[in-house]
């Protein structure tokens, strides 16, 4: 059994995928609930309400007087829920996994629905595209490439290693490409290029934000979805996509993804930035503080309230400031425009009533308001951040023939090299007794494995449960773990470097994480450690280097498997020379 439903701030279903046995349990456990003749296919909305609303109005009530949700309960026969939001809607994962697998489930569809919605979250003025994609991936990611890649399971894109001559040959294609998208005025863009799903190249134009590591791994999640469906993957999607998270203007890109097939299963990635970044980036930071200090009003926590208004007052004068310096014109913006101003100089006059007074009868009246005002605000960001119709999609068809015309001599290659990427055999004179290993780098969201399909010695599923033991201890604060079972040595490092690649010495995590555990400025990620769900990695280097420069401080995984006869002080010798030797393969682009 499996699923994922989505409610609104009203109760009300939004978006509902269940599997069949677990629509099947629901018929049967409720069956007085459908109508006569009825089948498990007919659920709809209201009968899931029914269903759930004890749950839903006891995690409202949790978090009103308690501010305590849960996060996860578990019932008989195995069936788990763990509970997320986002926006004010509320996200109930439904499985017979594990609870910690659940959550990473739950944080993945949370992600995915960021991408493919932005600030507008299962609204009205979004179109059916949107759910079916959101349907596909999740079906896609939970079904099929959660058990079956290890690029999926790691949450990074497996990079594929090539000559200096031929890097050369790839990045002179894709600048020839971004050239042309310049040419046509698209003076924000990103051409990617990937080799049976492996990383090869990309360039990015100097105006545009650079893109994040979970944006890379969305992007390759989406594209695998859409294969799945056996369609030719020649189509435009519109995506929200995060950007640098160091960067001011990161969190909401509203991009133009062009995803092209080339020849020998090569595969053209071209991202487009087509709407204001300081009007996107300004309403959607809009958004969050709104559903904060709806939050804190429905607690009655009015000592919080004050300091979260003020945020929201910033935020909104940001957001009216960089739409008048964008110059976006058009009637239907003016109105929207003028209603947006019209509800918020209302709005605001009563916030600045209830704070010289704290009458609740104020404070029921905002609250009466804020639903219209949240629906101007999304039409607003609507008309400002969603209007890609200025881009020549069959522009961008016709660049990637182009490309495809500039990589002709080499595409072959790549498609061979990408199926016999890194051999094991290459490593074992070297590093004996070593059978697999995975370095990662965090930072780019980049990896480097053997082909795990030509290991005969180790399977998937040993593979997985390794890194879901390391995982649980890397929550626990240990960046170092190495243990035996009766066939293997594992073993599993994490580390920081700055910029220059020199190591840097962190605090002692696992004291910070034990101590800080009853503070407020406690370490506790909402998602399990991973980078498209939430950079779990990026959070954990501020935890560790408080004083960094966002951006400088670079994080990095290795996962090594050896036979049980190696030693504990053999294989982290391995693990050392193992990472230089890699930072040598992998040359100036590691």
């Amino acid at each position: 059994m499996n699923g994922l439903i989505v409610f609104n701030s009203a109760n009300d279903v939004v978006f509902q995928q269940l599997n069949k046995e677990l629509a099947d349990h629901f018929f049967a456990k409720n069956a007085d609930l459908f109508p006569e003749n009825a089948t498990a296919a007919s659920i709809d909305g209201n009968i899931i309400l029914q269903i759930f609303s004890p749950i839903i109005n006891s995690q409202r009530i949790m978090h009103c007087q308690f501010d305590n949700t849960y996060s996860s309960f578990q019932c008989d026969n195995g069936l788990n829920f763990t509970f997320g939001d986002l926006l004010g809607y509320t996200f109930v994962k439904i499985g017979q996994r594990p609870v910690d697998i659940l959550k990473r489930h739950l944080g993945i569809a949370i992600a995915l629905a960021r991408h493919l919605y932005g600030a507008n979250l299962f609204a009205t003025q979004a179109n059916s595209v949107q759910e079916e994609l959101l349907s596909n991936c999740l079906e896609s990611y939970e079904d099929h490439l959660w058990d079956e890649e290890e690029a999926m399971m790691i949450e990074a894109l497996p990079r594929l290693l090539i000559n200096h001559e031929l890097n050369r040959v790839v990045r002179s294609a894709l600048d020839s490409t971004l050239q042309r998208l310049r040419d046509l005025g698209h003076q924000r863009a990103h051409a990617i290029l990937f080799a049976s799903h492996k990383f090869v190249a990309s360039v990015t134009s100097r105006q545009a934000l650079a893109l994040s590591p979970s944006d890379l791994v969305f992007l390759t999640l989406l594209t695998r979805s859409i294969e799945r469906e056996r369609r030719p993957l020649n189509r435009s999607v519109a995506v929200f996509l995060q950007g640098a998270s160091h960067d001011s203007q990161s969190g909401c890109v509203p991009c133009i993804a062009q995803l092209s097939l080339l020849g020998k299963g090569v595969l053209l990635v071209q991202v487009i930035e087509y709407a204001n970044l300081q009007v996107a980036c300004s309403i959607y930071d809009t958004f969050f503080v709104l559903q904060k200090i709806t939050s804190l009003q429905v607690q009655g926590d009015s000592d919080a309230m004050k300091p979260t208004y003020d945020s929201l007052e910033s935020f909104i004068k940001q957001s009216l400031d960089a739409l008048k310096r964008s110059k976006l014109k058009g009637d239907e913006l003016d109105t929207s425009l003028k209603k947006f101003v019209s509800k918020w100089e209302n709005l605001k006059k009563m916030y600045i009533d209830f704070f010289r007074t704290f009458e609740r009868e104020i404070l029921v009246r905002i609250e009466s308001n804020i639903p219209a005002f949240m629906d101007e605000l999304k039409q607003l960001f609507t008309l400002t951040c969603c209007d890609s119709s200025g881009i020549a999609l069959d522009q961008l068809a016709e660049l990637a023939s182009f490309a495809e015309g500039k990589l002709l001599e080499v595409s072959e290659f790549l498609a061979v090299k990408a199926e016999r990427n890194i051999s094991i055999q290459a490593y074992l004179e070297d590093f004996p007794g070593l059978i697999h290993f995975v370095y990662v780098d965090r930072t780019t969201g980049l990896m480097i494995a053997p082909d795990l399909r030509a290991n005969q010695l180790i399977s998937k599923q040993r593979l997985w449960s390794m890194v879901e033991f390391t995982r649980n201890y890397l929550k626990k604060g240990h960046s170092t773990v190495t243990w035996k079972d009766k066939t293997f040595h594992y073993s599993y490092f994490l580390w920081f470097e700055d910029q220059s690649g020199g190591s840097m010495k962190s605090i002692d995590m696992q004291q910070h994480i034990v101590a800080s555990a009853s503070s407020n400025n406690a370490f506790k990620p909402q998602f399990e450690p991973g980078i498209l769900a939430a950079d779990y990695y990026q959070q954990l280097g501020e935890v560790c280097y408080p004083k960094a420069t966002p951006g400088k401080v670079k994080c990095f995984e290795l996962f090594c498997i050896h036979l049980g006869l190696v030693t504990a002080t053999c294989a982290v010798e391995h693990a050392r020379r193992l990472v230089a030797t890699i930072a040598d393969v992998a040359g100036d682009n590691n």
